[in-house]
């Protein structure tokens, strides 16, 4: 059967090429600079793009670009920066003609995302796509100044986090780290682990990220499995094109806890992290390479780890058309283990028998990239990825461990027939193989189609049809085949206004540790459930997206999801636990995210509130591990060199949990302060979280940091 899809597919993919080829070659170029207006500095990074067309091209550390094999005619054309206003302009090609476009850009008050490639595995608007989108960069990373993604992520709209597992609009609640409904890809690669299908959030180190694109909704229409709540896109930092070096620097410590009663020791808590990272350009080739260490002794007894990575990122441009990537990274982790607090008066220990528990975690990823730009109708691309997952524990009741390989073969088309159609097509393999004593030695592979097209039915309606269909396989007689549809419209009846509309299907396989684990630790017993079935989601949603003036930008969002065969675990009356299929769920809500420019570009604001209604359409009951209300909001102060802020989430108290139903629980109310200076090159900033030291919890029985202090230093050479 694969191998069928796979012949047709490259079938069409020579068609294709045929087609294009046949065509005269009556081609040009365009070339120019990209400046700010007012310094009159070149910008870097700025996404040019020849519309209705597949050509563009990014500005190199001058400011310049180049795009070529753009055919004879005229066209709009369109350069696109964050913090920047989108500049278009109509241009006229000819014949073996190169035609010189310089873009002067002025600089905006509101940080508003420009192109998203995520949503439709391609390059588009922000305000072409029919879903809701957040964007987390490069300044907001460091702004927060943490040590993994998932702490940055937490002041995302919509977004929040139970104990490492995210949840996207409530889609995931708390699974034991045994399954995630939302994908992690890293460049468009997913990034997900055979055999517990979690996130690993020190897969990539916070220095080494451009950006992160969060797709809120069902994504399994072009992503598959996994993608049931939502897609969290890593985009990582290419190679510059001058020889480049930077050093990350930080250090900090732990307050005293809130209660004397709970101090646990005299000596002083800290964490530190260590990142160096080089990057240039050899002729044709770019190449990055980065290593660091992290490292903590804990705020909780058994808190302590030890994180060491390299990270290796290849670019070769074997012509204008044609690019090849090849990036690798390798993760080695030691950390203690912390199931539980000891009791209500030693919250900081572990019980007794735990005391030294610990785990060794290893990751390593290569991936494999193939770019080619046939002409400017037909574009495609290779990639092949590979994931190997390692973890073993060193725990009083068990020396459980995993050793899980997924391999993954991709390939996409994209084709534009005429102006107003754009059609993506592709096939993807998956191969995924554990061996581990806790979940059984498994195997399985899924096999994949998709096709999407988008139209432009007039030029301010975009409509966006398409659907995938997945076979999965698991050797213990499992067997899964969802086709899953979607359809996007995307209204923008002004400059400054967007309306938006989406429906799509989602599904999720059960993990391998959702279908097979057998353990027994900390007191909890976990028994497997090989006949879990395939869960599934309708998810719909329309939106709005204001601009007021140059200082005002908001948007505001209706969705509903309707799941069934719902995996959640369950645990009894004797601490016995089992993932189950619940039969229907249902979760709805509104969400509304904003920013504002208070006083010139000097004060600025964002907030983002989000209204959760979930429910067990069974039972009639709250959904575990869902809160209904999320508030998130930052204020930031900017003058000359320096930059203080104040940030604020407020996480509405649970109205269900599952583990200790009758333990006091209460909302998350934390305040984070930043302030940092630009001096002679460094970036000097200085944190403290939980600025009042609010005592709170995300899972029962475990709390969370106390108030700390982090500074940094980050220094470019």
């Amino acid at each position: 059967m694969k191998n069928k899809l796979l012949l047709i597919f490259i079938i069409m993919l020579i068609q294709l090429s045929l087609n294009g080829f046949a065509q005269p070659s009556r081609n040009g170029s365009l070339k120019g600079k990209v400046v700010d207006i007012k310094s009159g500095e070149p910008l870097p990074g700025v996404n040019i793009i020849v519309m209705k067309t597949l050509l563009g091209a990014s500005s190199d550390l001058q400011g310049n670009y180049y795009v070529s094999q753009i055919p004879v005619g005229t066209y709009q054309v369109r350069a696109s920066m964050m913090g920047y206003k989108e500049q278009l302009v109509s241009v006229s090609i000819s014949s073996a003609g190169e035609i010189t476009q310089n873009f002067y850009l002025t600089e905006t008050v509101i940080e508003s995302p420009t192109v998203i490639i995520t949503a439709s595995k391609k390059a588009q608007s922000f305000q072409e796509v029919p879903n809701s989108v957040s964007l987390i960069t490069m300044k907001d990373i460091q702004r927060r100044n943490r040590t993994y993604l998932n702490q940055v992520l937490e002041y995302t709209p919509g977004v929040y986090m139970m104990e490492g597992d995210v949840n996207i609009r409530g889609s995931s609640g708390f699974s034991l780290g045994a399954g995630s409904r939302v994908l992690l890809l890293v460049d468009g690669i997913p990034m997900m682990p055979g055999d517990s299908g979690d996130i690993k959030w020190d897969i990539v180190p916070l220095s080494q990220i451009e950006r992160v694109e969060i797709v809120k909704g069902a994504g399994s229409a072009l992503y598959g499995s996994h993608a049931l709540g939502g897609v969290i896109n890593i985009i990582t930092k290419d190679p510059s094109s001058q020889p480049a070096t930077r050093v990350n620097i930080s250090g900090g410590i732990y307050d005293r806890p809130y209660y004397s009663d709970w101090e646990w020791t005299d000596n002083i808590r800290y964490l530190n992290q260590f990142d160096i990272t080089h990057s240039r350009k050899f002729s044709k080739v770019g190449l990055l390479i980065a290593s660091g260490t992290k490292e903590s002794n804990g705020y909780q007894q058994n808190g302590e780890y030890h994180k060491y990575h390299v990270i290796g990122k290849i670019n070769y441009q074997l012509d204008p058309q044609s690019t090849f990537t090849f990036q690798t990274n390798f993760t080695n982790l030691n950390y203690g283990e912390i199931f539980l607090w000891r009791n209500q008066n030693d919250i900081y220990q572990m019980p007794i028998p735990s005391i030294g528990d610990w785990l060794h975690s290893r990751q390593y990823s290569a991936n494999a990239v193939f770019r080619q730009l046939i002409n400017s109708k037909i574009a495609f691309k290779m990639r092949s990825s590979y994931f190997f997952n390692d973890w073993k524990h060193h725990y009083h009741d068990n020396d459980d461990y995993s050793k899980a390989q997924k391999l993954g073969f991709e390939v996409q088309a994209d084709y534009l027939p005429n102006r107003t159609n754009t059609f993506t097509i592709g096939i993807e393999e998956i191969y995924d193989y554990t061996r581990s004593a806790l979940f059984g030695h498994h195997y399985g592979y899924t096999i994949a189609s998709y096709l999407q097209d988008e139209l432009n039915i007039i030029n301010k309606v975009i409509v966006t049809l398409g659907g995938r269909f997945d076979y999965h396989f698991v050797d213990a007689g499992v067997t899964d085949n969802q086709f899953n549809p979607k359809l996007g419209v995307n209204f923008k009846p002004s400059l400054l206004t967007t309306l938006r509309a989406s429906l799509g299907r989602g599904f999720r396989s059960p993990t391998i540790a959702e279908m097979f684990t057998e353990t027994f630790t900390a007191g909890f017993k976990v028994i497997k459930n090989p006949n879990l079935k395939a869960e599934s989601a309708w998810s719909y949603e329309v939106g709005l997206n204001q601009i007021l003036g140059e200082g005002c930008v908001f948007d505001l969002a209706l969705f509903h999801n309707d799941y069934t065969n719902f995996i959640e675990p369950e645990p009894d009356i004797y601490q016995t636990v089992q993932f189950i299929n619940v039969a229907k769920a249902r979760i709805r809500g509104l969400e509304f995210a904003g920013q504002v420019c208070i006083y010139r570009r000097y004060l600025s604001s964002s907030f983002g509130y989000t209204y959760l209604d979930p429910v067990d359409l069974n039972t009639k009951e709250t959904l575990a591990y869902r809160p209904r209300h999320l508030f998130t909001s930052g204020l930031t102060f900017s003058y000359s060199i320096l930059e203080a802020g104040l940030d604020y989430r407020y996480i509405s108290r649970l109205e269900k949990v599952k583990v200790y139903p009758k333990d006091e629980r209460v909302a998350q109310q934390v305040w984070d302060s930043r302030l940092s200076a630009k001096v002679a090159g460094a970036t000097i900033s200085f944190n403290i979280n939980n600025l009042f030291q609010y005592n709170y919890l995300q899972i029962e029985r475990n709390i969370a940091p106390m108030r700390h202090y982090v500074l940094s230093i980050n220094y470019d050479f």
